[in-house]
């Protein structure tokens, strides 16, 4: 009797132990399926990559050929929010330092101030050492766009959860690499970083337009490739005027919309010959073509040391 006791025991045990495994793996799998819900923010844009192993899951969606307008403010809804509850100064622009890109804005800050979200959205990653960043946070939004959260001293927020503009998700520090305590803030569409002035001034701490326009790469906070007459209702534009654009609307449905041909706003040059002093960023805004652009057309990496006398393609 003892003996079958002790086997239906064990039995038992086994059981739980497997029935354990399989709710796991079945909450890993509907986690895993959520792109396909609101769970997941633009999930038809990112083309359902998630993940926190990394800031970037994948390259080259950003097509260069596509042109994207993005709403980043509808009237009461999808508020903007400071990241910073702290409002000081820049003690670092985005761009070009040491010879190095460098991806964000740093925003002054003091050891444990108060760090934000800027829209709703939900967590994607949420690592406390990664890399030269440190403990850091990148949040996905229904508008399109990736905002990322660098050097934080304390994460408040885990993965797959979800926040409102203005709710804590960590604290100031100088974590990573880091020489003062400073938020290191990103704004991101597509796994590419762009500079957060073109939609944030940070002088007022607020948005410097309600919408983001893309095209060949470009970022930029007015419709240079749409006409005056554009008229919008609600969150997208209801007659923009050139080539097929993506536009993101807050069901976060992207529709497609046939457009007119589009006005060459870009340099008629082909190629360009790098010069000392060149650098990628300064070839940017040279020719008018987006950093990322150039990577694609000429199949290296933002990283890549430029040569004298080599030949850039830029179309």
């Amino acid at each position: 009797m003892k003996k079958r006791r002790r086997i239906a025991v064990f039995l038992y045990f086994i059981l739980i132990v497997f029935v354990s495994q399989e709710l796991r793996a079945l909450s890993l799998y509907i986690v895993g399926n959520v792109s396909d819900t609101i769970i997941i923010p633009s999930s038809s844009l990112y083309g359902n990559t998630w993940g926190g192993e990394n800031t970037r899951l994948r390259t080259n969606l950003l097509n260069i050929h596509q042109n994207y307008i993005l709403p980043l403010q509808v009237e009461n809804e999808n508020v903007f929010v400071f990241p910073c509850i702290n409002k000081t100064y820049i003690c670092s622009f985005y761009g070009m330092r040491s010879g190095r890109m460098h991806t964000g804005m740093d925003i002054k800050q003091n050891l444990g101030d108060s760090i934000v979200a800027v829209w709703d959205g939900i967590v994607r990653m949420s690592q406390k050492n990664y890399y030269a960043y440190g403990g850091t946070v990148v949040i996905r939004h229904a508008n399109g766009l990736e905002t990322l959260y660098a050097h934080l001293s304390d994460i408040i927020v885990k993965e797959n959860q979800a926040v409102k503009a203005g709710e804590l998700i960590g604290l100031a520090g100088r974590t990573g690499r880091a020489t003062t305590e400073h938020l290191h803030f990103e704004t991101r569409f597509l796994y590419e970083h762009f500079n957060p002035q073109t939609i944030i001034d940070f002088n007022t701490f607020s948005l410097r337009s309600d919408t983001l326009y893309v095209s060949n790469g470009i970022f930029s906070n007015t419709p240079f490739f749409m006409q005056d007459t554009v008229k919008t209702e609600d969150t997208i534009p209801l007659e923009p005027t050139f080539i097929t654009d993506i536009v993101v609307e807050k069901e976060n449905h992207p529709i497609e919309v046939t457009l007119p041909e589009k006005p060459e706003i870009q340099s008629q040059q082909n190629t360009c010959i790098v010069k000392k002093g060149d650098t990628l960023y300064s070839i940017s805004k040279k020719y008018g073509i987006g950093i990322n652009v150039i990577c694609q057309l000429n199949n290296i990496k933002q990283e890549s040391i430029l040569h004298i006398g080599q030949k850039l393609k830029l179309k």
